[in-house]
């Protein structure tokens, strides 16, 4: 019995990236990890990390691994949000304000409520935080 739970912990060991950052503190639903809330296997968290900068998708406890499947891009434009919306063709420019009616991160399409015509439309946002309209 023993050693079937031993053989199951080292397959867990296997299917886990050895070099995982482990939270060292509680990070909760929507946080960042960063080094300061992070290790990797008892050190300081390095920067190059591909895991460091990303939200947790739920909140993970002291000691639980961080992995890709339990955080997300993080998210530059947050439900109810107000941005600015542009609209580029040729040289013609047009921008406004918009109220965000989901979330999401760089490159993601979202659907934003136009303030002055009160129309829906759909945009790209974009790294600074502002949404390219379709």
């Amino acid at each position: 019995m023993i050693s079937l739970i031993a053989l199951g912990l080292g397959a867990i060991t296997l299917a886990t990236d050895a070099s995982s950052l482990v939270a060292a503190e509680v990070i909760r639903a929507g946080d960042r990890v960063s080094a300061s809330n992070a290790t990797a296997e008892g050190e300081v968290a390095d920067s190059n990390d591909p895991l460091l900068g990303r939200e947790v998708r739920r909140t993970i406890y002291v000691g639980q691994a961080i992995t890709a499947d339990n955080t997300r891009p993080p998210m530059l434009v947050k439900r109810n949000q107000v941005v600015s919306i542009r609209y580029v063709r040729g040289p013609l420019e047009i921008t406004t304000i918009g109220r965000a009616m989901g979330e999401a991160g760089a490159n993601e399409t979202v659907t934003v409520l136009n303030q002055d015509s009160r129309q829906l439309v759909q945009g790209i946002v974009q790294e600074e935080g502002w949404v390219l309209a379709q």
